[in-house]
């Protein structure tokens, strides 16, 4: 008979053989089990726990507003900066750049979103087409601050100078007017774009933020 425990497969207890390889892995089997099932349970914990977090941050308007702000990727910092200049200055402005040509975007005011109203009465548009087109030219000649060397002037509104709105406005329409077409259709890609982050910037949400 083998002096070494480990060597012991079999024992004899009261007459009963007891396989002890078979105990050893079934108490083995079993603590596993045990040990994956805490796993298991403390991963469930963890991701409920998560879950729970993420839905209360987004669950209130700033947080939501937060959150569209990140799916447009506005940082807190860069609506911050819009915001402030929109306050202090009275716009907003912004470069880009197109064929090699730095061009520059301006928020609108008041009078620019009365010109279009007015305009859009006057001209009526027959379909969805041409009044999306007409919306993108008219905004573009309100928008357009510079383009290459090229700087326009936009006289801040006053009760008394809307003729002289009206005529640096048909400057810019005339200017606008004789860009090439893929141009044109770029800026005017580029100002939806603008126009949507000075919107996110400036909701009404971003004000209980800042």
């Amino acid at each position: 008979m083998s002096s070494k425990i480990t060597d012991i497969n079999k024992i004899n207890l009261a007459g009963v053989q007891l396989d002890v390889n078979s105990l050893l892995k079934k108490n083995i089997d079993k603590e596993l089990e045990e040990d994956s099932e805490v796993t298991e349970q403390e991963q469930l914990d963890f991701e409920a726990e998560l879950e729970s977090a993420v839905s209360d941050a987004y669950s209130t308007p700033i947080g939501i507003w937060r959150q569209e702000c990140e799916l447009f990727g506005l940082t807190m910092g860069e609506a911050a900066k819009v915001l402030d200049s929109v306050m202090s200055r009275g716009f907003y402005e912004e470069n880009y750049r197109v064929a090699g040509r730095v061009f520059k975007l301006r928020t609108r005011t008041t009078v620019d979103g009365d010109r279009l109203i007015e305009m859009l009465r006057e001209l009526r548009p027959d379909n969805n087409a041409v009044l999306t087109h007409l919306v993108a030219r008219i905004n573009l000649a309100s928008s357009l601050s510079s383009f290459n060397t090229d700087v326009f002037p936009h006289t801040y509104p006053k009760d008394d100078n809307r003729e002289q709105l009206d005529a640096e406005w048909k400057s810019r329409w005339d200017y606008t007017s004789a860009l090439p077409q893929p141009i044109f259709l770029a800026i005017t890609q580029t100002l939806q774009r603008f126009d949507e982050k000075v919107h996110l910037a400036c909701d009404a949400r971003a004000l209980e933020n800042f």
